[in-house]
């Protein structure tokens, strides 16, 4: 069974998508933060993340610059999702597999994810 991580400050919003991965036959593990995500990784590293970018106590650059200095980390196939606007060369910074943008389309999210997996 395929595992992904999903990191995402809004509970309406991580449950939802924990609701949906679980249907689609993923292992879900979620997280409200990125501090969280990275305890996540130490228990269990998936085959994909889904990041939210802003979120408390630790935001999607400072979780992905974490993930990135883990050699058992850093090759995780790593989705971040916003609805801010962000520049393109400060997403590039992340090295993400993807971007996508809130409010999410499920068959574009399902899609990217399935691509990954």
């Amino acid at each position: 069974m395929k595992k992904i991580l999903v990191v995402e400050d809004d509970t309406s919003i991580r449950e939802l998508l924990v609701e949906i991965f679980e249907i689609e036959g993923y292992e879900v593990h979620s997280s409200s933060n990125g501090l969280e995500g990275i305890y996540s990784l130490e228990k269990q590293i998936p085959d994909v993340i889904l990041m939210d970018i802003f979120m408390p106590i630790m935001d999607g650059f400072a979780f992905r610059k974490e993930q990135m200095g883990n050699p058992a980390w850093n090759l995780i196939p790593t989705v971040a999702m916003s609805a801010q606007n962000q520049k393109e060369e400060e997403l590039m910074t992340l090295g993400l597999t993807n971007f996508i943008s809130k409010p999410l389309e499920l068959d574009h999210l399902l899609a990217t994810i399935r691509s990954l997996t």
